[in-house]
């Protein structure tokens, strides 16, 4: 009996003692370069369920913002017309906020030519991490969500960057 209320005390221990490991994370898709009159793009909508996806599965707290539609590509690193957005998350607790900036090309609307990736800390604001990614290979959507998966999964590392 002893014995096992050492265990017990042990077990209790440790997980009292290990640092928790989630971190509240907000995204946000931004699309440059569709017309205004055009629908809901599929490949928005991917990133969104991806990102988002990836964060949980890494048991992290999530949410996302609309996806935001701007006229032409912002050279700013942070588009003002997201900042609305920025300062809700970071009312609701986000510790981290991440862009997706999908660049369509009027040669193809259907799929982005250039991707960034943007991983923002919120207190204090700090960008950590950006990464382009562009893959024009043509392929499956399941295909495409798992390779924009494993692109999610390298921000996770990132979070913990000073």
């Amino acid at each position: 009996m002893v014995r096992k209320g050492h265990f017990l005390l042990l077990l209790l221990g440790a997980l009292l003692g290990s640092p928790l490991a989630a971190a509240t994370v907000s995204f946000m898709v931004v699309e440059t370069g569709l017309p205004v009159e055009a629908g809901a793009n599929q490949y928005s909508g991917l990133w969104e369920s991806g990102l988002l996806d990836v964060f949980f599965e890494a048991g992290h707290i999530v949410s996302n913002a609309p996806v935001l539609r701007l006229y032409e590509k912002s050279m700013e690193e942070f588009p003002e017309e997201a900042r609305e957005e920025l300062n809700g998350a970071v009312e609701g607790g986000a510790e981290y906020f991440i862009l997706a900036m999908l660049d369509y090309d009027a040669a193809n609307l259907q799929k982005p030519r250039n991707i960034s990736l943007r991983l923002f800390r919120t207190n204090p604001y700090k960008k950590l991490y950006e990464q382009q990614y562009a893959d024009q290979a043509s392929r499956t959507l399941k295909d495409e969500y798992d390779n924009l998966k494993k692109v999610a999964r390298g921000l996770v590392s990132h979070l913990n960057d000073r």
